[in-house]
């Protein structure tokens, strides 16, 4: 089994491709780019397994690697899960500059990440009460998510949105929001 196999079902069975690269001896690549994508593909893994990665380590070298040759698609996501590092290692000051880094990048190479590096964003900058830039980072991502037509995940971050909202004192727009996601489930019924 190839790297790029694992790649291409990581998103839908990241348990299965968890399993795969654990079976695999990272040595074995001979390539830097090989090693880099192991790194950037295990890191992902992971946290798509609810395992939490505070070792910045993977995902550095896979940003090493991909900041210099690419493509900038893995860029982005190297700089998002080293952002998740330093956010699991409550390092929040380095988390968000990496979300920044992140984003500049995803914009125009993984509009997926970008919408998440928008809500990790908003996690950080909630763990340092900034719940202006929090409610920018959710706005955003409502709106990234929305042209790409993901529906689980503009769920998710409306859900976010609207606590986001109450916690705000600002109930009415809470309100609304969650109105809406209750008739778009009705009518996807």
């Amino acid at each position: 089994m190839s790297l790029t196999d694992v790649e291409s079902y990581i998103m839908d069975s990241p348990d299965s491709a968890l399993v795969v690269l654990e079976s695999m001896d990272c040595n074995d690549f001979k390539s830097k780019r090989d090693k880099a994508h192991y790194s950037l593909l295990y890191v992902m893994a992971l946290d798509k397994n609810f395992i939490d990665v505070k070792d910045d380590s993977l995902a550095r070298v896979a940003v090493d690697y991909f900041s210099r040759r690419g493509p900038k698609k893995y860029e982005a996501q190297a700089l998002y899960y080293l952002g998740l590092s330093y956010y699991y290692s409550r390092q929040y000051d380095k988390a968000i500059i990496e979300f920044t880094k992140a984003e500049s990048v995803a914009q125009d190479s993984d509009s997926l990440y970008w919408g998440m590096t928008k809500v990790k964003q908003a996690d950080t900058y909630a763990k340092n009460h900034n719940n202006i830039e929090k409610l920018n980072c959710l706005q955003k991502a409502c709106e990234i998510y929305e042209t790409l037509d993901v529906k689980y995940y503009q769920d998710v971050t409306l859900l976010y949105l609207a606590e986001t909202l109450f916690n705000l004192d600002r109930e009415e727009e809470a309100e609304e929001l969650l109105i809406k996601l209750i008739e778009d489930e009705n009518v996807n019924k």
